[in-house]
C-alpha cells in the first residue's frame, strides 16, 4: 500500500494600493528621472508629492514606469539625498 503525502502550503498575497503621481526628478549628478511615485503609504497620510519628502522618513523613494537615460519602463530606487528638485506633472 502506497501512502500519499499531502503538503499544504500557505500562500501570502501581497497587494499594494496605488495612488500614483507623475513626477520629473533632477538628481545631483545631472540626470533626470521621469516616472511615477506612489503616494499611498500604510501608516502615513500622503496626499501631495511633497508629503513623500516631508512626512515619510524612508531615505529612498521608488520611481516606477520611469524613463532614465532614454530607457523607459524602468523601476528606480532613488536616495532622497541625491535629489535636487522634484516637479509634479499633470495627469
Amino acid at each position: 500500500m502506497k501512502l500519499k503525502t499531502v503538503v499544504k502550503m500557505s500562500v501570502k498575497i501581497i497587494s499594494r494600493k496605488l495612488d500614483p503621481r507623475s513626477v520629473t526628478i533632477k538628481l545631483a549628478d545631472g540626470s533626470v528621472v521621469k516616472g511615477k511615485i506612489n503616494l499611498f503609504h500604510d501608516e502615513l497620510v500622503t496626499q501631495r508629492v511633497s508629503d513623500i519628502f516631508t512626512k515619510n522618513p524612508d531615505p529612498f523613494i521608488t520611481v516606477f514606469d520611469a524613463t532614465v537615460e532614454g530607457q523607459s519602463g524602468r523601476v528606480c530606487i532613488v536616495n532622497k539625498r541625491n535629489i535636487i528638485w522634484v516637479s509634479p506633472e499633470e495627469g
